[in-house]
């Protein structure tokens, strides 16, 4: 367990740099400007089918959640990037074997490593919800908009359960992008593969096998969120109970082909 706290204070270090700081930068920038479209959209009257919910949910306690979750997307995608990029990196740049010259128990470097770059897209997803709400929190009181369902008790029973969702379906996600950059070993490979499979595979097989895709990992750890606030995210055909399990079996089931796979790897400088 020591082995593992040192990895994972090593790789925290690791995280000050800047290209890793501007993933968090780029999801608060990207997240907050969605945010503030849809918001305006609302405000200023706008109409059409996609904003029928939007627009019914906006005076109630889920008007909030459901504004700053359109983000989810851009969320999902940097956070994707951001933990196989990190992880295939050692590889690419050449600093794997280094690192294990100094740990050389692989799983316990693999694990610190994780939880460093789990601990850092989670605090990046929270400040950036944070920041997007409080920014539409002030802009509609500027504006004169009632928002006292969004603080409300149940408001804030919403955004709790939003945020445990989300919280979970990131851990997926981080899951994912573990075991394909420990499979590919390429920076390039690992991100192409992984937003590839997230943003259109999935999708492509949904057209032909709906009831199949239903189960897939993106399709789960998205509908988890879809099912607490449905208008973030489409809800769970299974159900959320069913759903929940699933997600929770792919996370496992990524820790243990990662932990499989990573041991038996020829590392080379």
């Amino acid at each position: 367990m020591i082995s593992v706290i040192r990895a994972f204070l090593s790789e925290v270090l690791k995280l000050r740099r800047r290209s890793v700081l501007a993933g968090a930068v780029v999801m608060l920038a990207l997240s907050t400007f969605i945010a503030y479209l849809t918001f305006h959209q609302i405000a200023s009257g706008a109409t059409g089918k996609e904003m029928t919910g939007l627009i019914a949910a906006f005076d109630t306690p889920q008007g909030l959640v459901s504004i700053i979750g359109q983000a989810r997307s851009v969320i999902i995608a940097i956070a994707l990037v951001m933990v196989t990029a990190n992880l295939a990196a050692e590889w690419s740049q050449g600093t794997l074997r280094n690192l294990l010259v100094r740990e050389p128990r692989r799983l316990r470097w693999l694990a610190g490593k994780m939880l460093a770059l789990v601990l850092f897209v989670l605090l990046s997803m929270l400040l950036t919800l944070l920041i997007s709400g409080t920014f539409i929190l002030i802009l509609a009181q500027g504006q004169g908009i009632q928002t006292t369902p969004w603080t409300s008790a149940e408001g804030i029973r919403v955004f709790l359960a939003f945020v445990g969702n989300e919280v979970l379906c990131l851990i997926g996600v981080c899951a994912l992008g573990m075991v394909i950059a420990v499979l590919t070993r390429s920076v390039a490979a690992a991100v192409g593969i992984a937003l590839a499979y997230m943003l259109v595979v999935e999708g492509i097989i949904a057209v032909v096998l709906p009831q199949v895709t239903q189960w897939f990992p993106g399709r789960v750890f998205n509908t988890i969120v879809g099912a607490a606030v449905p208008l973030v995210g489409p809800t769970p055909p299974q159900g959320y109970p069913a759903a929940l399990a699933a997600a929770l079996l792919w996370i496992v089931g990524f820790v243990l082909a990662s932990a499989s796979v990573f041991p038996r790897q020829d590392v080379k400088a």
